[in-house]
């Protein structure tokens, strides 16, 4: 190629312009877009330019494609990529121009020495794609530009990643569609069995070039019927020497086995294909090898001779013979060792179609997943049964493969087994260990959230996980087929470095946006932070925060639709962004309308997902919630959350899922008390299975154990008992602790007023009570002043001083009625302020 800083004779200042570029000759169309010799005015340079036809969102998604993937590469015979561009409302690629003509228009001129050289160092090429994971799919004459250089030879380029595949990435082509050229297609290609696609695909491309390079014809008509998707399974191209007989008969050999309608009946691998190419170049040009003579009898006069040294003839036949054999027995081991590669490849290849099909279903529109999930493990369980055949050099890819895919698909225990197989079987690779290291942190942290719901420390075995996972994840920073950053976030992640694991793994969503793992980890890192925020009394952190979380995974969404795990994340900072909103009394109905839709959407993708119950649950929970504070009956939203809960999770129940029943059943007790029906059965229900719920925007076992105080104290019962439990579960370290957070120091203040009106109905003392509640919001109100139910129950805490004090009546009263109205102010729908109200207006107690 000639880059030459002289303008081209085209250019003028009347030019069309495009960006940076000025639009020159159309060098040619295809499928997505024109290409154009254009120059560049910044770097003073011609460029060929591609340019998209239609700005649909799927058109946009493939070009974007190509020049990333197109990127990755970078090899002399294959085009570059200088610049993707996306301003003034359109998309460009600007590629190394080669002036030249493609192998389709100079086929019929070039001799057979020039075609073997040509494609040889075009599978050359292609095989360092193929090292970066990546497929062309679509190689052909009109793909492979050539260029004269001054010796009179051609330079090959390859160009149009258009069609490539990435095999550590998804595929974003259409699902049914037949993407290819059909004249050059493989035949799992025509058959559209994306699970086969990989080197051996682009074999068959590159002979099919061979063969019409060499024959003036392609090996298959030019078009695709619907019989010749039934029938594409053998040879459907006439025999080459059938076609010219002058054919070498080794070129023909090599023809028919990258022609081979089985993948694995093809060359391994392109580079296999080009050293094939290449000795056959070199047996035209260096001429034949002498002729080995025939055996001839023995002389008679030597018979005598012979017998009479028979032994010692015999003995050093035999070590003739030996050492005959010797190099059979190498090549024979040879032989083996090298179909234990190829077992091992074939094995690599379909573990990572594997998981591309997994990852290329998330990519699409919202829909269900699990007929596509059923397929992958049929595929996966027909894979596992072929290992015996394959040997003993497959076991540790076959682990790999089948962990990689059981992750993806969430089956723990499945790829906990698969990879510690793999590991034990010498595929010690830096792969194999993230992977490794992402199942001990998935253990990791089921292990605390049961803990956590139980209200009991991290246990032994979340503490090994987690040092095993540290392991893994310091052989996983080498080199991985993920982003390197994500590595590092995950380390952050696990050790609780909120922030510098959201810093990470945004800075791996910018080098890879089509990882969606880097996106989900980002946003739960933010959450993680807002929570932060929230427990030091920093509503206004805690809410940009989550919306932080919130846009970064809605705009994950755009690009992975059928994403679980970022419609979960999107549903956690949404419920994170409503309790901030629930605080201040600004909860807008269109944000539970929102969340309604995600969650219903997770349910689409899988009903039977735990993680997407919850968090359907929890909104309508959430609903049902602010329908009590504003004083409408949450029953239907109840009944139907209850009916869900019963029919569609599934026993054994993890913590999530049980910390939801509580919740249910605690909203429903308050329900009833406040239309003065029974509370009692709902009550025992929400007290069977009752626990913490970290997970949530809120933690509900204290709100449960309040009332169940408040509704012991309304019925004359000692409420002493609940107020200790309460206690013991929410100020382990005592009330005095200085790691109490504010919201807790309420919790006990809430207990402690509970237990002081329950004194003061049986003419007990209550005022060691009082102080207690009032020392405890005190410090509470230092950890956020701008806490609603803090000024109410303060004042709450005035009230009932003032019956204790008499001579302080009117000042206390005073302060209590200012600490309403500034209760107000922050939230008119805190329910605290109505007991207030109550008090200061001496009216009895609703409960």
């Amino acid at each position: 190629m000639t880059e030459s800083l002289l303008q081209p004779a085209w250019l003028d200042s009347q030019g069309r312009r495009d960006g940076r570029y000025v639009i020159g000759p159309l060098l040619g169309q295809g499928s997505m877009g024109h290409v154009y010799e254009a120059w560049d005015t910044v770097l003073a340079r011609s460029v060929a330019l591609k340019i998209l036809q239609h700005l649909d969102p799927a058109a946009m998604v493939r070009f974007m494609h190509e020049a990333q993937l197109h990127a990755r590469v970078d090899s002399p015979n294959i085009c570059r990529i200088y610049d993707v561009d996306a301003s003034n409302g359109s998309l460009r690629i600007a590629m190394q121009l080669v002036r030249g003509t493609t192998l389709e228009d100079l086929a019929h001129e070039l001799n057979l020495d020039e075609i073997l050289d040509l494609l040889a160092t075009v599978a050359e090429a292609v095989h360092g794609a193929h090292r970066l994971n990546l497929i062309h799919r679509d190689l052909k004459p009109s793909n492979i530009l050539l260029q004269p250089t001054e010796a009179g030879g051609w330079t090959p380029y390859i160009c149009d990643f258009g069609l490539a595949m990435a095999m550590d990435g998804p595929s974003v082509t259409q699902p049914l569609a037949l993407t290819g050229t059909p004249a050059y297609m493989a035949p799992e290609q025509v058959r559209g069995d994306r699970s086969l696609v990989g080197p051996a695909t682009d074999v068959y491309g590159i002979g099919s070039t061979l063969y019409f390079t060499l024959l003036g014809r392609p090996p298959c008509v030019s078009t695709i019927t619907s019989e010749m998707l039934r029938v594409k399974r053998g040879r459907t191209f006439p025999s080459p020497r059938s076609l010219e007989p002058d054919l070498p008969p080794a070129l023909e050999a090599i023809l028919l086995k990258c022609l081979e309608p089985a993948p694995g009946d093809r060359y391994p691998s392109t580079a296999a294909l080009a050293m094939e190419l290449r000795k056959v170049r070199a047996g035209l040009t260096g001429g034949t090898p002498a002729p080995v003579r025939s055996p001839t009898s023995a002389e008679p006069a030597a018979i005598p001779w012979l017998r009479r040294r028979w032994p010692l003839v015999a003995s050093f036949g035999c070590l003739v013979c030996l050492a005959g054999s010797l190099p059979l027995l190498a090549r024979s081991l040879q032989r083996h060792q090298r179909h234990q590669d190829e077992a091992a490849q074939i094995i690599t290849l379909e573990g990572a179609t594997l998981e591309q099909g997994i990852r290329n279903e998330r990519l699409l529109p919202p829909h269900d997943l699990r007929p596509a999930e059923a397929r992958t493990r049929q595929r996966m369980h027909r894979l596992s049964g072929r290992m015996a055949a394959m040997g003993s050099a497959a076991r540790g890819p076959m682990g790999l493969a089948l962990g990689r895919a059981s992750l993806l698909l969430e089956d723990l225990p499945a790829a906990q087994s698969q990879l510690a197989s793999a590991w034990a079987h010498g595929c010690r690779t830096p792969d194999t260990a993230f992977l490794l290291a992402q199942v001990q942190i998935e253990r990791c942290l089921d292990a605390q959230s049961e803990a956590a719901f139980q209200g009991r420390p991290t246990p032994p075995d979340a503490a090994t996980a987690m040092a095993q996972a540290d392991r893994y994840l310091e052989l996983a920073r080498l080199q991985t087929s993920q982003p390197k950053e994500y590595a590092e976030a995950l380390a952050a992640e696990l050790h609780g470095e909120h922030l510098q694991a959201a810093q990470a793994a945004r800075a791996a969503l910018e080098a890879s946006p089509w990882h969606l793992e880097s996106a989900v980890l980002a946003a739960t890192s933010l959450a993680h932070l807002a929570r932060e925020r929230m427990d030091a009394g920093d509503p206004g952190g805690a809410e940009a925060r989550y919306q932080e979380a919130q846009d970064l995974a809605r705009d994950a969404l755009a690009r992975g639709p059928s994403a679980p795990r970022l419609y979960h994340a999107c549903t956690v900072a949404g419920l994170g962004l409503a309790a901030t909103a629930l605080e201040r009394g600004s909860l807008r109905p269109e944000a539970l309308e929102e969340l309604e839709h995600w969650t219903d959407q997770q349910l689409l993708l899988d009903p039977g997902r735990p993680e997407a119950q919850s968090d359907w649950l929890q909104v309508r929970g959430l609903k049902a919630l602010c329908l009590l504070g504003r004083g409408q009956d949450p029953q239907p939203v109840l009944d139907r959350a209850q009916h869900f809960l019963w029919t569609r999770t599934r026993e054994p129940r993890g913590p999530e899922l049980r910390g939801d029943h509580m919740v249910l059943y605690w909203l429903q007790a308050e329900r009833d008390a406040a239309r003065h029906e029974d509370p009692a059965p709902a009550l025992a229900e929400a007290m069977k299975d009752a626990g913490h719920t970290p997970g949530q925007f809120r933690d509900f076992l204290g709100d449960l154990l309040l009332f169940q105080a408040s509704f012991q104290a309304s019925r004359g019962q000692d409420p002493r008992p609940a107020v200790a439990e309460l206690l013991a579960r929410f100020a382990p370290a005592g009330p005095e602790s200085p790691q109490l957070p504010w919201r807790n120091g309420e919790r006990l203040a809430k207990a402690w007023l509970i237990r002081a009106r329950w004194e003061g109905q049986q003419k007990i003392d209550p005022t060691d009570s009082v102080l207690q509640a009032q020392a405890l919001l005190q410090r509470a109100m230092q950890g956020n002043p701008a806490s609603a139910a803090g000024h109410a129950l303060l004042g709450q805490c005035q009230v009932l001083e003032a019956h204790a004090r008499p001579e302080n009546r009117d000042w206390l009263l005073a302060r209590a009625s200012e600490h309403l109205r500034w209760s107000r102010q922050l939230n008119r729908l805190d329910p605290d302020q109505a007991h207030l109200q109550q008090l200061l207006a001496g009216a009895p107690e609703r409960r």
